[in-house]
């Protein structure tokens, strides 16, 4: 197998799994959906693209020598997703209100930029599936690239989950459980998030 070929598999597998910014594209698209969900699904790109030049930078190295500090990261991250839970569990059905509601492109970047996840699973890339370029500088670009073009599609695969049961959200009877399921996928999410690490 290609070390290409080996990197995108690594790439879709820690970045498609069902994270906090996973769960928060389905909650969203579901809840508002698929096209008041791109100014988040692109914060959170971009708040990806940043992870990755501060880990390329050392930051993820940073972060697993200084355990304390990975705490307090985690901490932070923990409870702005459970903030993010909070608004999108309490977002009622009328459009007017749930327009102000919604989670914008700057909750994508914060979602991405304070997620220690995000910094591990980089630390995890750049050591062991760099790939083999020269110089070592473009080598972190195009590992990045693929893994930013890894997350573009599995990140529009889980907007188009949520945008697909959107029409259950529309239901008040189903709202209001549907809404509650994700609330619990997100907070499990981060449970997980501190349990492996």
């Amino acid at each position: 197998m290609s070390q290409l070929t080996t990197l995108v598999i690594t790439a879709l597998l820690l970045f498609g799994s069902p994270g906090p910014g996973p769960m928060t594209i389905v909650a969203t698209s579901a809840t508002f959906g698929i096209r008041q969900t791109l100014s988040l699904y692109a914060g959170i790109l971009i708040g990806l693209a940043m992870s990755m030049v501060a880990s390329a930078l050392g930051l993820a190295a940073l972060l697993a020598a200084l355990p304390s500090v990975k705490l307090t990261l985690q901490i932070v991250g923990g409870l702005y997703v459970l903030y993010l839970a909070y608004r999108i569990a309490t977002t009622p059905l009328d459009t007017n209100a749930a327009e102000s509601a919604r989670l914008t492109m700057r909750d994508g970047i914060l979602l991405n930029v304070l997620n220690p996840k995000s910094y591990a699973v980089l630390l995890v890339i750049y050591s062991r599936f760099l790939l083999p370029i020269s110089p070592t500088v473009i080598a972190y670009v195009v590992t990045a690239g693929v893994c930013l073009a890894v997350a573009v599609v599995t990140n529009i695969f889980w907007m188009c989950l949520g945008g697909a049961i959107r029409p259950l959200v529309q239901r008040p009877l189903f709202s209001k459980w549907l809404r509650l399921t994700f609330v619990l996928l997100m907070i499990g999410a981060v449970a997980w998030a501190f349990i492996q690490s």
